[in-house]
Parts: C-alpha cells; sequence; structure tokens
C-alpha cells in the first residue's frame, strides 16, 4: 500500500488497489496532474509507503492519454528486457548457453572485421542487446480504448520496478460496468492504481476534494 499527501489533505490517503481520488476544483486539479508529472520526491505532492520510505521517481508512472499510451516505448521495453534477464539468472544453465552461443557469434563476426580493409573495432554482444536485435516487444491487438486499459495494466503488472500506475481523467472514457470490471482487475492483479479525476461516479468508491477544498468518501462501504 502506498499513501499520498499533499497540502489540502487532513491526513494521507491509502492507495489500495483501485483508487479513485476525485479533485472538483480546477486549479488544484491542474496543479497536482502537473506534479504527478513532475513528480522527483520533493514537492507538496508526497508518495511513500507504510514505513514513511518516500517513492522514487522510476516507480511512478503517469498515464494521461490511454490510446496514445505507447506499451512497447523504449522505456516499458528497457523494464521488460531486465525482468527477462532476471528470470535467466534463475535459469543458469540457459543462460550459460545462450551466453556461449553470443559468443561464437562474436568470434565469427570478429574475425571479419580483423580481415576488413578499415580498421574497426567491436563489442560482445550482451543478452539485452540479443532481446532488442531478435525484436522482443509486447504483442498489442487492442480494438477499444477498454481493451487498451486492460493491456496497459496486464503490462504493468509485471514491470518490477513500477509500484503505482497514475491515471488522469480517464474514467469518462468507461461506463459503469467497465469501470467495475477495471477495478476487480486491479484488484486481481495486487496492483496499486490511482485515477485522477474530476467528476464523481456515483457507483464508484472514491475520495472527494470538493470546491471548498473539504476532503470526504464517497460511496465509500
Amino acid at each position: 500500500m502506498i499513501n499520498i499527501n499533499f497540502p489540502v489533505l487532513d491526513e494521507p490517503i491509502v492507495i489500495d488497489g483501485a483508487t479513485y481520488l476525485v479533485v472538483e476544483d480546477q486549479s488544484l486539479f491542474a496543479h497536482l496532474t502537473k506534479l504527478f508529472y513532475q513528480y522527483d520526491g520533493t514537492s507538496e505532492l508526497r508518495l511513500f509507503y507504510k514505513d514513511y520510505k518516500g517513492m522514487k521517481t522510476n516507480e511512478i508512472s503517469v498515464i494521461s492519454d490511454i490510446f496514445g499510451f505507447d506499451v512497447n516505448q523504449a522505456s516499458v521495453l528497457k523494464l521488460i528486457y531486465s525482468d527477462i534477464e532476471n528470470q535467466l539468472n534463475d535459469q543458469p544453465e540457459i543462460k550459460t548457453k545462450i551466453e556461449q552461443l553470443a559468443n561464437t557469434i562474436t568470434t565469427l563476426i570478429g574475425h571479419e572485421i580483423l580481415n576488413h580493409d578499415l580498421d574497426l573495432e567491436y563489442d560482445e554482444i550482451t543478452i539485452l542487446e540479443l532481446l532488442k536485435s531478435l525484436g522482443v516487444k509486447v504483442e498489442t491487438a487492442s480494438d477499444t480504448i477498454y481493451e487498451k486499459m486492460i493491456e496497459i495494466l496486464q503490462i504493468f503488472k509485471y514491470l518490477p520496478k513500477k509500484n503505482l500506475l497514475v491515471f488522469i481523467n480517464v474514467t469518462s472514457y468507461f461506463n459503469e460496468i467497465e469501470l467495475k470490471e477495471i477495478t476487480e482487475f486491479v484488484s486481481l492483479l495486487n496492483m496499486d492504481v490511482l485515477f485522477l479525476e474530476t467528476t464523481q461516479k456515483t457507483y464508484l468508491n472514491q475520495y472527494v476534494v470538493d470546491t471548498d477544498f473539504y476532503v470526504y468518501q464517497s460511496n465509500m462501504v
């Protein structure tokens, strides 16, 4: 569980599973959005664990454009490649075989480079470079914004360094059934996801900061 705090809150809000935070004041909402995108752990927006250890910048991802979000962007693929390499560390025989084959390829190409008319140099092939060369990426097949949302959640579940996913003003894209399914799906994945919104949904449990900066819980059971 992750805690969030900023000046108008009397006490931190716990982000546990799918957590909906409605900020009705436009200026405050815009300011919080900026703080999330620029989060560095030193601003008035505080994100921390139950032991009060602050979240690091690379532990949070912020998304406002679901369809425009590229699940195969370099930063995401880098984390996926790193996760695959960590899996190979638990399978030393397979990792050793891959490294041996990579060394064989390097040796063969090295001979050709030495025989070239130009003075060329080369480096060893790493597992991360092999994954990139093979074009390893996430297979995408989403036709609707709901499917894209589910796809994003599944991907971030398996990115070990990402502990908090923040969506900005996205609930308007989904109907009641879809939002309830998304909430349940986040729970099944055991993820912490914050939805920062401007308007309430009567059928969702949510925290609300109204235009008078009064903070209350709506529909909480």
